[in-house]
């Protein structure tokens, strides 16, 4: 039987996990304050290569060459989005995204059990293509080097009247580590904007990116006020967001439904969101937890 959405132990379970890593990412970041443009330069190469692998691996291994294949055309637009200057149209890498996406819906099916939830994929492409369209504008938009933009959205979060409880706590956060760090924080949220959407785009560790998306979604949403009008583009990016998150969706037609019998339970199911009852089937039946112990569930 098809289900549409995982266990609250496993979206608990990503939260924690993708919250985590985030906190050792800022708190590395900030040990070694790197510049803003070096932290962006750093995740583009590494999670084009990251992506290249799994590419590969896909291709060479998993016998999905036309998923693997359209995993590194992905890559490919990533890179034409931010090392083509000057500013190409935003037609060249958008047609390579969206050709990778389609090829790797096409290439998943077969270990997509939840086929009649194809919408979702349209979503979670459409929202991830959006994410890393605003990375590749803010570096285009002088936000890096030196904050820029971000230090505008930071100075107007500290100086605008308070609208919501929350407000007074962000505006502490924002005074006391935005502003001052404006060009770290600009190259970490633009990097964060780039790798969470790349992986949520192809479906390569859903769950985890749609979480690392809710975290910037909230962060735009609290750096503008959590009830003016002006972070109404944000709430539609954080309900999207949660909707991958709670439906595992990178596991319909997406890089997780190929890859979660190749990785160790505790991967699959805080990474990928496979349901701690898709676990125990597989188990059961002495198989991984892809789609030979799943696919009649």
């Amino acid at each position: 039987m098809e289900r549409l959405s995982t266990s609250l132990d496993t979206i608990l379970r990503s939260i924690i996990a993708t919250l985590v890593i985030l906190l050792v990412v800022i708190v590395l970041a900030s040990i070694i304050h790197p510049g803003g443009l070096d932290v962006l330069t750093f995740f583009l190469w590494l999670d084009g290569l990251a992506v290249l692998a799994v590419g590969l691996f896909l291709i060479l291994r998993a016998g999905r060459p036309l998923a693997g294949a359209g995993a590194i055309v992905c890559v490919v637009a990533i890179w034409l989005a931010f090392f083509w200057l000057p500013d190409p149209s935003p037609f060249v890498w958008t047609v390579a995204f969206f050709a990778g996406a389609i090829m790797i819906a096409f290439g998943t099916k077969i270990d997509t059990i939840r086929t009649g939830y194809w919408p979702l994929t349209v979503s979670r492409v459409l929202f991830s293509w959006a994410w890393i369209d605003n990375a590749q504008d803010h570096f285009r938009a002088n936000w890096l080097p030196g904050g820029g933009g971000f230090a505008g959205l930071a100075q107007g979060a500290v100086s605008r009247k308070p609208t919501w409880f929350l407000d007074p706590l962000y505006q502490s956060f924002a005074s006391g580590t935005l502003v001052p760090n404006k060009d770290l924080w600009a190259g970490l949220t633009a990097s964060g904007e780039l790798t969470f959407g790349l992986l949520l785009g192809i479906g390569l560790l859903g769950s985890f990116a749609a979480t690392g998306l809710l975290w910037h979604s909230l962060n735009y949403i609290l750096i503008k006020g959590g009830v003016v009008h002006g972070a109404y583009t944000d709430k539609a990016f954080f309900a999207a967001d949660l909707l991958s998150l709670v439906t595992s969706a990178g596991l319909i037609y997406g890089v997780d439904a190929s890859l979660r019998s190749y990785v160790p339970a505790f991967v699959a199911q805080t990474f990928m969101g496979v349901s701690s009852s898709e676990l125990a089937v597989a188990a059961n039946r002495g198989k991984a937890p892809g789609l030979g112990g799943l696919a009649a569930t």
